[in-house]
């Protein structure tokens, strides 16, 4: 582990090798006191001076380079100040920059006729006008090619998995093509990519040149991190060797402050690219990058669009259906329209709605299972779940990749897309791995490092049990409809809390509009039935008038006793109830009295078994028994020998009754009127009720906390079967 860590350290201090390119010069000078602090030891053949001598003195006692170094101290980051200046009676490219506390002046020749202004215009039109992102960057490599003229230039993109692969080529003839091979993420560390970020170009004019030594105030190390001329390490030339490039020269491309590719240049012989040329190669894939990002913009513009309007149609749709199962299982289709999914799925408890190419059933869920047993609580994805989880939750290639997350916290609701197994073939340069290698330092410290490859003809790699990996508007489109079902849920909760609201304000309207008018029209009722009866006894020799006021004082009765009932369901619903343990079987006897008088069905036999105690309240408790089992008698005292069966048995937390009557039954197209108000079944004519026993009992039934349900068929009499709570 020390040996690694001192490794790094090596590596970290690669930017501080102390050494430039022979081709260029150096001077460093204090930010405050404008003192020369470093310089390169070749910078006697310009000035003509001892090198050493010129540490520690004033920048204006060494040359005029024409700078103003006020304005180069306020510079900004990666800002500098260029000049061609004189020297010796030649021409020399001076850029100056500020790092830390020093500013830096480069120093290289400037090569009359370098800047061919004609093609550069031309190779810039055509990097603009291109038509695909293909064309773009194969325009910029045609025109790095023709402007430095090296035998290799390529575009080299860095992928997701820190590899890379060569997307744009052009190659002089008789060389092998790299098009299309993937180097491993080694053969360029990320010591180097951060590199590249701060310094946006490299050149390497000889790997075999004799590089010059900087030389400083104590021997202290220079930062040389944005150095145009500076040595490249040991390691990066030895990479180069071995792929037989003597010279090197390559632009970063960076695209939202991330490090997307290089453009990557190779020559076979040493070869040095003057500073102009190296200055249209930087500018020209400026442009190219730009262009890039304009492509992308508009592809994503475009997508966005379409997409925009299919969430506000997929919102829609999902807010018309009343049920969120429903409403997704619709929508399947249009939502794996906007992925490169093979299928998808939506599993609701152990149900599964399924469009595309899925797994089936017992693997959808078998993955639902895993992900609630892992408590995954946000979108997960996986190119690679086949290979990883397939043995352990026996899976099908259907799985290679998989996207799925949970739209409720009970882990209930499910939604999955999944890309097939895709078998790949890639080519790779060189061998897979480095060659480990061991160094001792100047302390006599063994040091483990890596070898540059030594090869570089390609092999195939066969990848298997992975799917093609999920992009990142197929991860955007998982996230935006998941946001969209989450919303839309809230939304219609929302919207039941509101109606919820609203119905129980008019519930609570018409229960005080139902007891006024209950209680308001007793009044002139029993006026009208007084006039009625008084009338009566006037005609009562007139039998027809007297019939007919007869039939008057029975209609007001049926008004009265409605009333009567529609009040009590009014108190029902608003009445504070007190629940207490409630032995039914005297409130049952006593019903069975009354009602058996009420009825005139002294012949009906009342067989009352198994009689438990109950958890309710004794009022309610009594109404419900009277309302069912006055249904009982009053609907089985037409058979020749009427029969009643009253029982109980406990389940569960519950105390079950049954009330069984042998009586007329009730028509199928009748149950859904069974509790609802003022509803009477249409074969009840002839027989004395208002429809509204029923309704009480079941809102009775429901307030203590149980239920109320039945089992008929007519002609074969009814059951009503009473769930009370045991405590």
């Amino acid at each position: 582990m020390r040996n690694k860590i001192i490794q790094n350290c090596e590596e970290e201090k690669i930017q501080f090798l102390n050494q430039i390119q022979p081709f260029g010069y150096l001077i460093g000078i204090d930010r405050v006191t404008y003192e020369v602090n470093f310089v390169s030891d070749n910078i006697d053949n310009i000035l003509n001076c001892n090198p050493q001598d010129l540490i520690g003195k004033s920048i204006d006692q060494v040359y005029d380079f024409e700078t103003n170094y006020d304005d180069v101290v306020k510079l900004e980051d990666n800002d500098f100040v260029r000049k061609i200046v004189i020297i010796n009676s030649e021409k020399y490219h001076v850029k100056s920059y500020v790092l830390d506390i020093n500013i830096f002046i480069e120093i290289e020749r400037h090569y009359e006729g370098t800047f061919d202004s004609i093609n550069y215009y031309n190779f810039s039109e055509k990097i603009l006008h291109a038509k695909t992102i293909e064309d773009n960057w194969k325009n910029l490599v045609n025109a790095v090619s023709y402007i430095i003229g090296y035998d290799r230039v390529m575009i080299y993109k860095f992928l997701e998995d820190g590899s890379g692969i060569v997307i744009e080529e052009k190659v002089t003839e008789g060389l092998e093509s790299y098009l299309g091979l993937r180097f491993p993420e080694f053969d360029i560390p990320s010591q180097a990519r951060k590199l590249y970020l701060k310094k946006k170009s490299r050149i390497v004019v000889d790997i075999d040149s004799k590089n010059s030594t900087i030389i400083s105030k104590n021997n202290q190390l220079i930062d040389l991190s944005y150095t145009s001329i500076r040595s490249l390490s040991p390691v990066h030339l030895e990479y180069l060797r071995n792929a037989n490039a003597y010279a090197s020269f390559s632009i970063s491309i960076v695209v939202n402050d991330k490090l997307w590719g290089l453009v990557a240049c190779q020559n076979t012989t040493a070869k040095l690219i003057p500073y102009n040329v190296r200055m249209q190669c930087e500018l020209l894939t400026r442009l190219s990058r730009i262009s890039y990002i304009n492509f992308k913009s508009n592809e994503k513009i475009k997508f966005q669009n379409n997409f925009n309007e299919t969430a506000i149609q997929l919102k829609e749709n999902l807010l018309v259906e009343e049920s969120l199962t429903q409403s997704i299982s619709k929508n399947l289709k249009q939502i794996l329209l906007f992925t490169k999914a093979d299928g998808i799925a939506f599993a609701n408890d152990n149900n599964c709605s399924t469009e595309g190419d899925t797994p089936k059933l017992n693997e959808i869920l078998r993955i639902k299972e895993w992900a609630k047993n892992q408590e995954i609580n946000k979108l997960f994805y996986s190119n690679s779940f086949y290979k990883d989880y397939g043995e352990q939750l026996d899976l099908s290639p259907h799985c290679a990749g998989i996207m799925f997350s949970f739209i409720d916290s009970t882990y209930n609701n499910f939604l999955i897309w999944f890309k097939k197994e895709e078998n790949l073939k890639l080519r790779w340069a060189g061998e897979p791995h480095k060659i480990e290698k061991e160094k001792v330092d100047k302390n006599g410290r063994k040091i483990t490092y890596y070898s540059p490859r030594t090869s570089f003809k390609y092999w195939e790699e066969e990848v298997y049990q992975k799917s093609f990996m999920w992009q990142k508007n197929e991860i955007y489109v998982a996230k935006e409809v998941l946001k969209i079902i989450i919303d839309t849920i809230n939304t219609q909760s929302f919207k039941i809390h509101n109606l919820y609201e609203q119905l129980k304000e008019i519930n609570e309207e018409l229960d005080a509009f139902s007891y006024t008018v209950s209680h308001d029209l007793r009044s002139p009722l029993t006026v009208m039935k007084l006039n009625c009866q008084l009338l009566q006894r006037r005609l009562i020799e007139d039998e027809s008038s007297s019939n007919q006021i007869k039939n008057i004082i029975g209609e007001i009765d049926k008004i009265v006793e409605m009333m009567e009932e529609i009040l009590v369901l009014s108190k029902t619903k608003k009445s504070d109830i007190q629940l207490e343990k409630v032995d039914p079987k005297l409130v049952i006897e006593k019903i069975i009295k009354e009602l058996k008088i009420y009825y005139n069905a002294t012949n009906t036999i009342v067989d009352i078994k198994d009689i438990h105690q109950i958890f309710g309240e004794k009022t309610m408790v009594y109404e419900v028994f009277l309302n069912t089992i006055g249904n009982a008698i009053k609907y089985s005292s037409l058979e020749k020998m009427p029969k009643i069966t009253i029982t109980s048995y406990p389940e569960k937390d519950n105390i079950i009754y049954h009330v069984t009557d042998n009586g007329i039954g009730i028509k199928k197209e009748d149950y859904s009127k069974m509790f609802k108000l003022f509803n009477r079944m249409s074969n009840t004519d002839g027989i004395k009720g208002n429809g509204i026993g029923l309704t009480i009992a079941q809102t009775m039934m429901k307030r203590m906390g149980g239920d109320i349900c039945f089992e008929s068929e007519e002609g074969n009499g009814t059951t009503f079967i009473l769930k009370f709570r045991k405590k």
